[in-house]
C-alpha cells in the first residue's frame, strides 16, 4: 500500500523525500568530517604501533605505557630541576662567586 502511496507522486510527498534527501546529504557529509577528524587523532597512535617492536613491546598499549611512564620521569625530574633553581637562587655561596 505504501508503495501505491508513493506511486502517485503527490506534490507533499515529493517535498518530504527532497528534504530527507537533503537531511541524509548533510548527515553523510557531518560523517565524512567526523572520519577525517578521527584519522588525524589515530595518526600517532598508528605511529606509536609501528614502533614498538623497534622498543621491543609486544602490543602498542605497551608502548603507549612505557610512553606515559616515560613523561612521568621527564616531568619528576622537571619539577626536581625548578627546586634545585630556586634553592641556588636563595644560596648565600651564589655571592661569593
Amino acid at each position: 500500500m505504501r508503495g501505491q502511496q508513493r506511486s502517485t507522486g503527490s506534490a507533499s510527498d515529493l517535498g518530504v523525500d527532497s528534504v530527507v534527501r537533503e537531511e541524509v546529504y548533510k548527515l553523510q557529509a557531518r560523517v565524512d568530517v567526523l572520519e577525517q577528524k578521527l584519522q588525524l587523532v589515530l595518526a600517532p597512535l598508528h605511529s606509536l604501533a609501528s614502533r614498538s617492536p623497534e622498543h621491543g613491546l609486544q602490543d602498542p598499549g605497551s608502548l603507549l605505557a612505557h610512553s606515559f611512564q616515560q613523561l612521568d620521569r621527564i616531568d619528576s625530574l622537571s619539577e626536581q630541576v625548578s627546586f634545585l633553581e630556586e634553592q641556588l637562587g636563595s644560596c648565600s655561596c651564589k655571592k661569593d662567586l
